[in-house]
């Protein structure tokens, strides 16, 4: 192999081993300036974000500034029951009860009152592509709310020629794969080979590696990714204490959390839950179920208004309780936390808090091209 640079006109051999510690070098840089930066924005969060008696048109601008995610279920069925998750000890196998079309046109109408253009995603315990319904109520939600970046997380054994041309004919965006393989061969070359094939037959998608155990899909005109899980005792989580992880019987915690700011989440029942962890079906959840659009006057909007409480307590220093108290999800370090004196000087400057949203706004633009 030959030279590919020069230094100081002496010629070097860049091997891969050069390329990969140059990107270790340049991700590690980009994530402490990301971290930065988030701790900055954590600091400096307006004062109305944690304020339970927000009235409407507050409520409405600090949703469409700072949520990024609105997940739903459209029904309540699961064909798969996963050790890892805890559809394994609730039923969502027997049956199916649909969502509700008056709580899906509600939360269609909420979002379209601001031109809602981030994520809208159908994934929670369910499996998406089960029911009939997903195709129209995709196709309904991209006629309303055009900007809105529409996904779905799925475990793909629905998938086929004619449910891919449905999805993209309803304008879908964005369509995750979960190829769950059998437990203890997560890893397992033939597996995984076999896994592979059996998708692409069923499928006739063709695929590109992306990295070991992920890949992108090519043949539609959707965003398709396929990921091959496997879950351990290191990134296993708890789901709010319904499953059970040895390693974490003794965890505690600490870290703030940013979901009920940036994300609101809705159970096919049209109970409004802390977040995706969080189940209304469950009896040691009902703490976290903080709202029903099933009410004819509540709306995402009030449901955003009694996420403000939570927000104050998981973006605040110290032990997180209840469900969040084993939560290992989405942890980030303790710095990343609201500070009210800070904050407070912060908005005695003219102008901030308007440069502040805007900033928000242009951070939280969409990544179509996001492989996983």
């Amino acid at each position: 192999m030959g030279p590919h640079g020069l230094v100081n006109g002496v010629p070097v051999l860049y091997t891969w081993h050069t390329q990969f510690a140059r990107g270790m070098a340049v991700g590690a840089i980009r994530k402490s300036l990301k971290a930065i930066a988030k701790t900055a924005f954590a600091s400096l969060l307006p004062r109305e974000v944690f304020n339970h008696e927000a009235d409407m048109n507050t409520l409405r601008e600090l949703f469409r500034t700072y949520v990024r995610t609105v997940e739903i279920e459209n029904h309540s069925y699961c064909n798969r029951t996963c050790s890892f998750c805890p559809n394994a000890q609730i039923d969502r196998h027997s049956g199916n009860t649909r969502m509700a079309d008056t709580i899906y046109n509600k939360i269609l109408r909420d979002l379209e009152l601001i031109g809602y253009s981030q994520t809208l995603v159908w994934s929670r315990y369910h499996e998406p592509l089960a029911d009939e319904s997903i195709y129209d109520r995709i196709a309904e939600a991209r006629k309303r709310l055009p900007q809105a970046y529409l996904k779905i997380i799925s475990n793909g054994d629905y998938l086929n020629p004619y449910a891919l041309e449905r999805i993209q004919a309803a304008g879908l965006n964005r369509l995750a794969v979960d190829l769950y393989l059998p437990d203890g061969k997560e890893r397992d070359p033939s597996a995984i080979r076999s896994g592979l094939e059996q998708f692409l037959t069923r499928t006739g998608l063709e695929i590109v590696r992306v990295s070991d155990y992920s890949f992108r899909c090519e043949g539609t005109k959707v965003n398709i990714t396929v990921v091959i899980p496997f879950f351990t005792a290191a990134n296993t989580c708890t789901r709010g204490g319904l499953v059970e992880v040895k390693e974490l019987n003794q965890y505690q915690r600490t870290s703030p959390c940013f979901r009920p700011l940036d994300s609101v989440t809705v159970d096919y029942t049209g109970k409004c839950v802390l977040c995706c962890m969080v189940r209304s079906d469950s009896p040691h959840h009902q703490e976290a179920v903080l709202g029903d659009l099933n009410n004819p006057d509540y709306t995402l909007y009030h449901f955003y208004r009694d996420l403000a409480p939570a927000r104050r307590s998981l973006l605040a220093p110290g032990p997180k309780l209840g469900v969040c108290k084993s939560c290992t999800w989405a942890t980030c370090t303790s710095k990343m936390v609201w500070r009210p004196k800070a904050a407070a000087l912060a908005a005695r400057i003219p102008g901030f808090h308007s440069a502040f949203r805007s900033a928000v706004k242009r951070a939280s633009r969409i990544r179509e091209l996001e492989v996983s």
